[in-house]
């Protein structure tokens, strides 16, 4: 009769993988002889070099494998997570020592099998011998190319290489049906990614031994894959929010509404803010900041693009202290541009008209000085009623080594044409074209002015300029190379 330790550990021997194919008579002498045992978090299962008395199988938890690190934390190897994986297969090759360090990341369990029960049953049954060794060799080679896998994947930077190859490697085992065939097609485009991870967690639900283990080794490997994946659908959910909102909804619910999904993004990656205490204490002001271009991986599918920077100056510094989402000053849509006007509009953003004949300017005033006094009076009575204005005077964006590019005198302008007269509030950023997912942007606040501070008349306009390009242009060069230092320490 068997005893209920040796009834629960028979149960988890019939549903481990690594155990398929076996005799269930065997796994039930197993079973006899077996334990489960129970690791409390950071408790070691074994330890590198020390004899490999058992062979262990997960039951529940997360075991951590880590190579060297004597007197110190050691390089993590491998993370188990599933249930039924072997550990500590040394204990049954020789020279019988564990070549890592298992370290339980969370309480856990696990079946313990001593090497001597796996040898006795080995020599009662020389059939159970033959396939605990063939088990024992698919698990080495597995190792392998999974090892070989991680080179390519960290020698070559390219995830999918490392797949092609991995898949490759894996021909002779895999059934030539198998969907895994199609994954690096899956993962060559950004809209085919989502389609790639729906095909890993299947075949690691459903899927066959072979199967199975290699969607858990693809699934580990494009860890940094799914977070941008993730990433990018918060930006196509923003932007729909914003395009598909409800005609009914005006644009300061709009405006809301994405100020709030935006901090639900950005909170979810790494950046420095400082500068605080240069915020005005009540809102009504311009804030001038430098523009940074984005990432190709972020250009949505209709080539609409959300300018990270300004939504994260908008919705991580502005709205934090004056909880309203600012109005931004952008540039208008080209007729091509459909993506871009509908999504503008419904945010109720002031424009900017260029003044070629194909950029879409639908203002009434068709004359360069018209279209002036347009904006500075919509944009005015935005500030007359107390609410933020952003503006980048570059009118243009580019990378943060090259920024700033010579700005446009517009928003100062603006700030003369104002009663009363608006603080112009500097805002520097950095690393806002990069990948959001992998890399720490900033953004720091200076010290406010206004332009009577440093122009007695502010309507000169060739003192105007000369106060742009040798004053604020050199602050902003200086600013930009601090903040990016600034996101250099973050940790």
């Amino acid at each position: 009769m068997s005893s209920p330790q040796g009834t629960e550990a028979l149960e988890h021997l019939l549903a481990s993988p690594f155990l398929e194919g076996f005799d269930p008579r065997d796994l039930a002498e197993l079973a006899r002889r077996a334990t489960v045992v129970s690791f409390d978090q950071s408790e070691p299962v074994f330890t590198q070099g020390n004899p490999a008395t058992c062979l262990y199988l997960l039951v529940a938890g997360t075991v951590e494998l880590s190579v060297g690190g004597k007197g110190g934390p050691g390089l993590v190897v491998e993370t188990v997570t599933h249930q039924g994986y072997p550990i500590g297969w040394s204990a049954m090759v020789e020279p019988y020592v564990y070549r890592a360090t298992a370290t339980a990341r969370e309480p856990s369990r696990l079946v313990a099998i001593g090497r001597e029960a796996l040898e006795h049953q080995a020599r009662a049954n020389l059939g159970f011998g033959m396939t605990l060794m063939r088990a024992v060799v698919g698990i080495v080679g597995d190792r392998l190319r999974a090892t070989r896998t991680r080179l390519i994947a960290r020698r070559y930077d390219d995830v999918v290489v490392a797949i092609r190859d991995l898949l490759d490697q894996s021909g002779p085992r895999l059934s030539v049906a198998s969907p895994l065939h199609r994954l690096p097609y899956y993962l060559e485009h950004r809209l085919t990614l989502a389609d790639a991870f729906q095909t890993l967690d299947a075949l690691g639900r459903h899927g066959d031994r072979v199967e199975r283990e290699l969607a858990g080794l693809c699934t580990d490997l494009l860890a940094r894959a799914r977070r941008e994946l993730e990433f990018y659908q918060q930006l196509q959910a923003i932007y729909q929010s914003v395009a598909g909102a409800a005609p009914t909804a005006g644009p300061e619910q709009v405006r809301l509404q994405s100020t709030l999904a935006l901090r639900r993004l950005f909170a979810g990656t790494s950046h420095r803010i400082e500068g605080w205490e240069h915020l005005p204490e009540r809102p009504g002001h311009i804030f001038i900041m430098n523009h940074i271009g984005y990432h190709p991986d972020n250009v949505l599918p209709n080539n609409f693009v959300l300018t990270l920077d300004t939504h994260f100056v908008s919705s991580m510094v502005l709205f934090e202290r004056y909880g309203e989402a600012p109005i931004r000053v952008v540039r208008k849509a080209r007729p091509d541009e459909y993506g871009h006007q509908l999504f503008y509009d419904r945010l109720g953003y002031v424009y900017t008209y260029s003044g070629h004949v194909d950029a879409g300017d639908e203002d009434p005033h068709s004359s360069p000085e018209a279209r002036r006094r347009f904006f500075l009076d919509v944009a005015g009575a935005h500030l007359e009623r107390g609410r933020n204005l952003v503006i980048c005077p570059e009118g243009a964006w580019t990378s943060t080594e090259r920024s700033p590019l010579r700005f446009r005198p517009g928003a100062f302008r603006l700030a003369a044409h104002v009663r009363p007269e608006p603080l112009l509030v500097p805002v520097v950023v950095a690393n806002f074209e990069k990948k959001l997912t992998t890399t720490t942007t900033a953004a720091v606040v200076h010290e406010p002015f206004r332009l009577s501070d440093f122009l007695p008349d502010p309507g000169d306009e060739p003192a105007l300029l000369d106060f742009i390009n040798h004053r604020v242009g050199p602050w902003f060069r200086d600013w930009v190379r601090e903040a990016v230092a600034l996101a250099g320490r973050a940790g």
